[in-house]
């Protein structure tokens, strides 16, 4: 899956009280090239209070590297953490997108982020975050030139 294109760039982008919000332009084109659907699916990020988004392609390219793992771990005897599996492929949600790139926030997904207003897209090669901004700006493990980004959207949209 070298042809895969990686999702690049960055916006902040007004969530309206339905829970709808537009993946920006750069990230919605490599949606569109990874996969014939218009569809994205979400989840939470491990580490972070953010979601992660990515094509409906991305878990067969997760699994290809995940299954020979847990395969080899059960053939030497060894514990095989299910959570693991369970994480990547049970613990996220479909969301449908239009032609301008909305869709809905599923509402489990949105409330954990703390999603309100405002989202902050980043892309990270194979998938892209979605954050709240006031969160990113408060991680203190994030990028500093990551939370200046985020701080240039917020003023540029007058929110600081």
């Amino acid at each position: 899956m070298s042809d895969r294109e990686l999702y690049l760039s960055y916006g902040l982008q007004a969530v309206d009280a339905k829970g709808r919000v537009a993946v920006p332009a750069k990230l919605r084109a490599a949606l569109e090239r990874n996969a014939d659907a218009r569809d994205l699916l979400i989840a939470r990020d491990a580490q972070h209070g953010c979601l992660v988004g990515f094509d409906v392609n991305w878990p067969r390219v997760l699994h290809a590297r995940l299954d020979p793992r847990e395969l080899a771990l059960e053939n030497n005897g060894e514990a095989v953490d299910y959570n693991v599996a369970g994480n990547a492929f049970g613990n996220l949600e479909s969301a449908p997108f239009d032609s301008a790139g909305r869709f809905v926030l599923p509402t489990f997904f949105r409330r954990r982020a703390k999603i309100e207003k405002w989202a902050f897209f980043h892309g990270r090669g194979n998938t892209f975050n979605i954050w709240n901004p006031e969160a990113l700006l408060a991680d203190a493990s994030i990028a500093e030139e990551t939370r200046e980004l985020v701080e240039f959207c917020m003023e540029e949209k007058g929110l600081r």
